[in-house]
C-alpha cells in the first residue's frame, strides 16, 4: 500500500537530482522512477550518472543523465534551465550532492573548509538560484535540501560538516517561509549515518581515515530504507525529515536540554580523539 500511495504522488513527475551517480541520489533516482516519475540524474562523475541512467532505461523507466559539478552555478543553471526546457518545468529537485568531513578544528586548513563551504552550501545554493524563480512563476515546484542530523546538533569533530548542514537547514526553513504564498514547497532531509560511500570519499584532518566508521557510535542505515522515508516525507511535504529514531530522540534532548547534549558532544569529541587521531594526519 506505501508503494502505491508513493507512485500516485510521483507518477508523471519530472525531477532533477545532484550527486546521483551513488548512494542516495541512485537510491532516489531508481525509486522515483519506478513510480513513473522522469528522472535527470546529475553528478560530477557524468560517466558513472549516464551508466546508472541507461540502467533505469533499461529497466523501463525514463531517465536521462548530466554531467555536473554542483560548485559551478554557470554549469548548474544551464544543466537545469536544458532540464526545465526538455521536460517541459521540473517538479522537484533533489539538492542531494555533498561530501562529508570528519576533522579535528585544529587541523582544518582554510581550504578544507572552503572546499567543505563550496560543495555542502554553495551547491545546494547554485540549485536555488536555479530553481527558484522558475518555481515561483510555474506557482508549483519542491525543493528537497540534503542535510544532515547533525544539521540540527552539534557533530563532535564535525565542526565544518556540522556548520555547513546547519546552513542548509536554516536556508530551507527561511526558503519553506517564503515559499508558503508562491507555491513552492521546501524540505530538509537530516539522517543520521546512511550507508553509502560518502566516508570513503570524505575530507579527513587529524584523524585516522581508516577508523572514521569505527568510532561513530550509532548504527548505520541501508540506502533502500532511507530513501523510502526520505520519498515518504516529501510526498506528505514536511518541513524536516529527521530519521532514524535515535536522531529525532536526540534532537527532542537538544530543545528540552541542550546542556545535556552539549555535555555528550564533549565526551564524545574527547573520545573519537583518543580512538582516532592520527599522527602527522594532512
Amino acid at each position: 500500500m506505501r508503494q502505491e500511495k508513493l507512485a500516485r504522488h510521483y507518477r508523471g513527475l519530472s525531477v532533477f537530482i545532484t550527486g546521483a551517480a551513488s548512494g542516495i541520489g541512485l537510491g532516489l533516482a531508481q525509486a522515483l522512477a519506478q513510480t513513473g516519475a522522469r528522472v535527470v540524474l546529475t553528478d560530477q562523475d557524468g560517466g558513472a550518472a549516464e551508466s546508472a541512467a541507461a540502467l533505469i532505461r533499461r529497466s523501463g523507466g525514463d531517465a536521462r543523465a548530466m554531467t555536473l559539478d554542483v560548485t559551478d552555478a554557470a554549469a548548474f543553471e544551464a544543466a537545469f534551465a536544458r532540464a526545465w526546457s526538455e521536460l517541459g518545468g521540473v517538479d522537484l529537485l533533489f539538492n542531494n550532492a555533498g561530501i562529508g568531513a570528519a576533522a579535528d578544528a585544529r587541523d582544518m586548513s582554510l581550504e578544507f573548509w572552503r572546499r567543505l563551504v563550496e560543495i555542502n552550501l554553495m551547491g545546494v545554493i547554485h540549485g536555488v538560484q536555479a530553481a527558484w524563480a522558475r518555481m515561483a512563476d510555474a506557482g508549483s515546484g519542491h525543493i528537497v535540501n540534503t542535510a544532515s542530523a547533525f544539521g540540527l546538533l552539534p557533530g563532535p569533530l564535525y565542526a565544518g560538516y556540522t556548520a555547513t548542514k546547519h546552513a542548509v537547514v536554516g536556508l530551507s526553513r527561511a526558503l519553506r517561509g517564503e515559499g508558503d504564498d508562491l507555491g513552492v514547497r521546501v524540505t530538509a532531509v537530516c539522517p543520521g549515518f546512511i550507508r553509502t560511500r560518502i566516508l570513503d570519499n570524505a575530507l579527513v584532518a587529524g584523524l585516522d581515515r581508516s577508523r572514521a566508521e569505527e568510532i561513530i557510535p550509532f548504527r548505520f542505515i541501508d540506502v533502500d530504507d532511507a530513501v523510502q522515508t526520505i520519498l515518504d516525507g516529501v510526498a506528505r511535504n514536511r518541513a524536516r525529515i529527521v530519521f532514524p529514531w535515535e536522531m529525532r530522540l536526540l534532537w527532542w534532548a537538544d530543545r528540552v536540554a541542550p546542556w545535556a547534549v552539549d555535555w555528550m558532544t564533549a565526551k564524545s569529541a574527547a573520545r573519537y580523539r583518543k580512538l582516532g587521531r592520527a599522527a602527522g594526519s594532512a
